[in-house]
């Protein structure tokens, strides 16, 4: 799926720049110009970025260690 259509991004592509650092919807533009034109796909991109952050809040807690 497209997540940018104006730059002809794919959801893939965002996830990856996600993956590899990326942590908000301007660095997101920077490593792969998904969000670099109109504008219509930043709520998008956002989301990804917190999805993604959130999944990292959630792991963290599953690997810390319980209090005795």
């Amino acid at each position: 799926m497209f997540v940018c259509i104006c730059n002809a991004v794919t959801e893939s592509e965002v996830r990856a720049a996600i993956h590899e650092g990326a942590r908000s919807r301007e660095e997101v533009t920077q490593a792969c110009q998904a969000g670099g034109d109109c504008g219509s796909c930043h709520h998008m991109i956002e989301d990804m970025v917190e999805e993604h952050e959130e999944l990292i809040s959630a792991a963290s807690l599953v690997r810390a260690p319980c209090a005795a």
